[in-house]
């Protein structure tokens, strides 16, 4: 099967790059800043041959890099990318309408079933039919007019001390 990309959609890909270059930014300010954090401590020892005394004193210190770096970079590159992705899709847009898009060539792979597990060799017991369900209580007689209900909470009938 023959398919031509003939434009790419904008809101997409700046979705899409907007987050992967965020975290790629991100990853790639942490190495910065521990490279750069090395750096200047190296060239705060070196103070004492003759080093620059700008890393002596006002140097920042190499904990606000490590939070600073990985937050601009990933900011930074994010907004930065997303606009040169942008500009990149416009003239791809332009230059397939004048002379065609990107022409690909795809084929159908044939998707292999997963292997059936073997019968397992152990046999679940039949289920226990459900018992009958209790026949309901008899109902009850009211008491003939005759006969008197007992009191209740009586004390037992016997001397008294």
């Amino acid at each position: 099967m023959k398919f031509e990309l003939k434009a790419i959609g904008y809101w997409s890909l700046i979705k899409t790059s907007f987050v992967i270059n965020l975290i790629v930014g991100f990853i790639m300010g942490i190495f910065f800043a521990l490279f750069i954090g090395a750096i200047f401590s190296f060239a705060a020892n070196m103070g004492g041959l003759g080093g620059s005394p700008l890393f002596q004193e006002g140097m920042p210190p190499i904990g606000l890099l490590l939070i600073l770096y990985p937050f601009l970079f990933g900011f930074g590159g994010a907004i930065f990318y997303t606009i040169l992705f942008v500009i990149i899709a416009f003239v791809y847009n332009m230059t397939a309408k004048l002379l065609g898009g990107l022409e690909f060539d795809l084929q159908q792979v044939a998707v292999m079933q997963p292997v059936q597990p073997p019968p397992s060799y152990y046999q679940a017991p039949p289920a226990y039919p459900t018992p009958p369900s209790p026949p309901p209580p008899p109902p009850v007689q009211p008491l003939p007019p005759d006969m008197t209900p007992p009191p209740d909470n009586q004390p037992p009938a016997g001397p008294t001390i």
